[in-house]
C-alpha cells in the first residue's frame, strides 16, 4: 500500500485567515468554500439579520459551528439556537436549514465529510500560501478581531 496522498489531496499544510472569506449578500446567505480534499470540505456561511437558507439536504454528514452572531437551526426534529462557539452535527440525509433571527450578522463554518460538490473559492497564491487582501478593516472585521483576540483597538 502506498503512502502517497490521493491526486486531489494537498501536499502541504495550507493556513488561511477565515476573515478573508467573510462575504455577506443583501439578497441571501452566502457560502464560500475554504478547503476541499477528497475526504473533507470546509465552508464559511454568512447571513445578514433576518436571512435564512433554503432547505438543505446533503448525502454527507455536516457539522456547523457558529463563529459570530446567533443562529437557529431547524430540522424535522425541531429547532435549536446556537451562540458563538456552539456546534451542531447534522447527519447525512437530514433536511435542515438555519436562519439569523438576531440583529447581528451571522458567521458559521460548515465541515463535511466526505465533501459534496463545490469548487474551492480560496484566495490563495500559486504556491498555496494564504493571500491577505489589503484593505482598510470595516466594522465587522474590527469586531471580529476584537472578539477573537486579534485586534489592537
Amino acid at each position: 500500500m502506498s503512502d502517497a496522498p490521493p491526486p486531489d489531496t494537498p501536499s502541504q499544510v495550507r493556513p488561511v485567515d477565515l476573515r478573508d472569506y467573510v462575504d455577506f449578500s443583501l439578497e441571501e446567505p452566502r457560502r464560500v468554500r475554504v478547503h476541499a480534499t477528497a475526504r473533507l470540505a470546509l465552508d464559511v456561511w454568512c447571513a445578514e439579520p433576518r436571512q435564512a437558507t433554503s432547505a438543505l439536504h446533503f448525502d454527507h454528514d455536516v457539522t456547523y459551528t457558529v463563529i459570530a452572531g446567533r443562529s437557529w437551526f431547524v430540522t424535522d426534529e425541531g429547532e435549536v439556537g446556537l451562540d458563538p462557539m456552539g456546534s451542531i452535527l447534522v447527519p447525512a440525509g437530514v433536511v435542515h436549514g438555519f436562519e439569523n433571527r438576531g440583529a447581528d450578522p451571522l458567521i458559521i463554518t460548515a465541515a463535511c465529510a466526505p465533501p459534496g460538490d463545490g469548487p474551492v473559492d480560496a484566495p490563495v497564491a500559486g504556491d498555496a500560501a494564504a493571500v491577505v487582501r489589503p484593505r482598510e478593516p470595516g466594522w465587522l472585521r474590527r469586531t471580529l478581531d476584537r472578539v477573537m483576540g486579534g485586534g489592537t483597538d
